[in-house]
């Protein structure tokens, strides 16, 4: 039996593009504010980290903002940050609490609405606590940019980083971390080089009114993208982040203010 080699090397190549197109970002929920469980605790001084990560097997009342609108019940990954973190954002002050920041695996039941608060509940059972910087190697590599786009009046588009302000960065080790501000919009990036390439590893795009989208992936940028992103980076102004300078690597310092 003859093979004919052009359609055979054609359906190599459509099955690992079909493989590609399978691979998805992971989905994160990112709006619960876990120190309002644990309310006088995270206004101490210095916490023991252990004493306020949720614990496995146990139910909490979770809830979300109505950018969420799209969470359902079932599978879960919510993020969990210290105190201060949780209360007022990475980039304020302390984005070295990246690295003690978790993700949450667990199952969402009992969904409700509540229109006046604006916020919907779940129950939320926790089955598994990962470190978030962890969580970056089990992203599969992705061909969809999370970089989120706005659409001109001549019909074009342009990347919401472009007009980004309030620009902050901050070194991780190996990682960087990048915030800034669109019109309503909030920005984060957390990212590496790899052979002068920029991958994405953290991207969270909270679009207000609009529904807010946050993603683990493993994105590395192209041509156009970088050279956006590279300029983004020269422009923004480092963080000084002296928060954990005398802390253990299980400990993390109270919230400041609200």
């Amino acid at each position: 039996m003859s093979i004919n080699l052009a359609n055979l090397f054609s359906f190599f190549r459509s099955h690992k593009k079909l493989k590609h197109e399978k691979a998805k970002a992971i989905q994160l929920l990112q709006t619960m504010q876990w120190s309002k469980l644990s309310w006088n605790e995270s206004w101490e001084e210095i916490i023991e980290l252990d004493s306020l990560l949720p614990r496995i097997g146990q139910k909490y009342l979770v809830k979300l903002e109505e950018n969420e609108d799209f969470s359902q019940d079932g599978q879960a990954l919510i993020l969990w940050q210290p105190p201060h973190s949780d209360l007022n954002g990475w980039y304020d002050k302390r984005p070295s609490e990246i690295l003690k920041s978790y993700i949450i695996e667990g199952i969402l039941t009992d969904r409700q609405s509540d229109y006046e608060t604006r916020e919907i509940t779940f129950n939320f059972e926790v089955s598994k606590c990962s470190k978030l910087v962890d969580y970056f190697s089990k992203a599969p590599v992705n061909r969809k940019s999370p970089l989120s786009s706005i659409g001109q009046g001549n019909g074009s588009s342009r990347i919401q980083w472009q007009n980004a302000v309030s620009l902050q960065k901050y070194p991780l080790g190996k990682l960087l971390y990048l915030s800034g501000m669109e019109c309503e919009t909030a920005l984060e990036l957390i990212l590496s080089y790899e052979e002068n390439r920029i991958c994405i590893y953290y991207s969270a795009t909270l679009h207000y009114p609009a529904h807010y989208e946050t993603v683990i992936t493993k994105y590395y940028l192209n041509r156009e993208e970088q050279k956006i992103i590279e300029i983004i980076i020269d422009k923004a102004i480092e963080v000084i982040d002296t928060s954990d300078e005398f802390l253990t690597d299980k400990q993390i310092l109270g919230a400041e203010y609200w």
